[in-house]
């Protein structure tokens, strides 16, 4: 008897759990609220993280911003590319992905989540 109330117990706690996730974010994203909009000047003067290999044309031709995501018991940042079709304000919350630049991959807003107004 005590083992089936723990089962219940145990089965009622992960549907809590599940009910939790964001249906609307992919497998491969994360999220994280918009801290800078980078200008032309500061991606000229200091290209940072995953936008360090970038040409001069790339980094011309886009938007970038960063993006500011809880990591543990701190923050992390993360460059990333903003599509033309999204129009993006300071404080929004943003799905990207992928959710890091390893492997050269430089991350992308996949879409906005909740604007800052």
């Amino acid at each position: 008897m005590v083992t089936k109330k723990m089962f219940i117990v145990g089965l009622a706690a992960l549907a809590a759990l599940a009910g939790c996730a964001d249906p609307r974010i992919g497998p491969n994203s994360k999220t994280g609220w918009v801290t800078e909009l980078y200008t032309p000047a500061k991606l000229q003067a200091n290209h940072s993280g995953c936008l360090k290999n970038l040409s001069d044309e790339q980094l011309a031709s886009h938007q970038y911003v960063e993006i500011t995501t809880p990591h543990l018991r701190s923050y992390r940042y993360v460059s990333a590319m903003v599509p033309e079709a999204i129009k993006l304000h300071l404080h929004d919350k943003v799905e990207f992905s992928p959710p890091s630049c390893k492997d050269g991959a430089v991350p992308e807003v996949v879409q906005i989540l909740k604007h800052s107004h």
